[in-house]
């Protein structure tokens, strides 16, 4: 169970991970704009909708997995990428047309216990499909069940934490006399916080490693030959995104899980490395040549490995493996009689 230092830590975390604080304040800005702009402003709500969700997903992710928050970039706003990002906004969208219609041909009692259990599991499938990034699995309530035991209590701290900051919050700010705008600012923070807060629940958890797509099948040959350079090049590009904010670990990290789920990790690591190898600067390849090697001297292609250390030190010749595995570096040098870079690695076994 979280205790109250950690739930006040994640309660300011919009506002003191300045990723996400920038974030909240144009989103803020630009739904601002949006509500004064009368009918021009809906075309611009249908504009910002959008990125807004995918962002905040990113963030739930982000925070799930303990890395520092996204910074805003300009593919939040491509859809061709990220289609499986507007699940939420559409679950929203219809619940309420189903509200709707429940109150005006059943009963308002009936439209309002709809809406409760589903605000019960929006948490959930936020989560999954955030950890995922698979819509079926964001729509699947075996998913959401297994989360939400995963969760335990802390699932319902999600509730209790939500139900101040939506109704008590506002009620307060109106009670005082302040002006409408903290109001608007309230409910921008709200949605925010609902995410982090959602993310740091599933994180407590180590949901990011339990919550998966269940028993995928297996690729046939055909599958596995036709998975194309145009999907890791799409990968490369999400993770350059992160890599040019500063955030080489989760540049990093994106290509790790996409390597992670695939049948061929020898190949994709070796097409990653190949392609950043293109890049203007050659620290962030050689970064990623650490782990590539990690994973050859895992699956024992000494060769490879050797070859991967003598191109990655033609860069640069102060490159070194991960001190983990510089005495597999080592041995491997030894028993294929690399001199040069048996010297080298004694030298800088620390």
């Amino acid at each position: 169970m979280m205790g109250p230092a950690e739930i006040l830590r994640e309660i300011a975390y919009p506002f003191t991970e300045m990723a996400a604080l920038l974030a909240m304040i144009m989103f803020f800005l630009l739904g601002s704009l949006a509500a004064w702009g009368g009918m021009y402003g809906l075309f611009l709500w249908v504009i910002i909708l959008p990125p807004l969700f995918r962002y905040l997903l990113y963030l739930l992710e982000a925070r799930a997995a303990r890395r520092e928050a996204p910074a805003l970039d300009a593919a939040l706003f491509g859809l061709a990428e990220n289609l499986w990002s507007l699940i939420p906004l559409v679950l929203i969208l219809v619940v309420i047309w189903i509200e709707v219609l429940l109150a005006e041909n059943v009963s308002p009692t009936v439209a309002m216990v709809f809406g409760l259990g589903f605000l019960l599991i929006l948490p959930a499938s936020s989560a999954v499909l955030a950890i995922t990034r698979s819509p079926v699995q964001g729509l699947n309530p075996i998913a959401w069940i297994r989360l939400i035991r995963l969760c335990g209590l802390n699932y319902a701290l999600i509730f209790v934490v939500m139900a101040f900051f939506v109704f008590a919050l506002p009620a307060l700010l109106r009670a005082v006399g302040l002006p409408g705008f903290t109001i608007e600012i309230a409910a921008i923070y709200s949605l925010f916080l609902f995410f982090t807060f959602t993310g740091a629940v599933t994180g407590r958890t180590n949901a990011v490693a339990m919550v998966s797509i269940a028993d995928p099948r297996e690729l046939t040959p055909d599958e596995v030959e036709t998975r194309s350079d145009a999907e890791r090049t799409r990968t490369l590009s999400h993770a350059y995104g992160f890599i040019s904010r500063n955030d080489r670990a989760g540049g990093l990290a994106h290509l790790q899980t996409y390597i992670d789920a695939s049948p061929d990790p020898a190949r994709d690591y070796r097409w990653f490395f190949d392609e950043m190898l293109n890049w203007e600067g050659k620290d962030d390849a050689l970064f990623f040549a650490q782990r590539y090697l990690t994973y050859l001297l895992d699956v024992d292609a000494r060769t490879d490995a050797l070859k991967l250390i003598v191109r990655c030190r033609l860069e640069n010749e102060r490159f070194k493996p991960l001190p983990a595995d510089r005495e597999r570096a080592l041995q491997v040098a030894l028993q294929l009689q690399h001199d040069e870079l048996v010297k080298f690695l004694q030298e800088n076994q620390r």
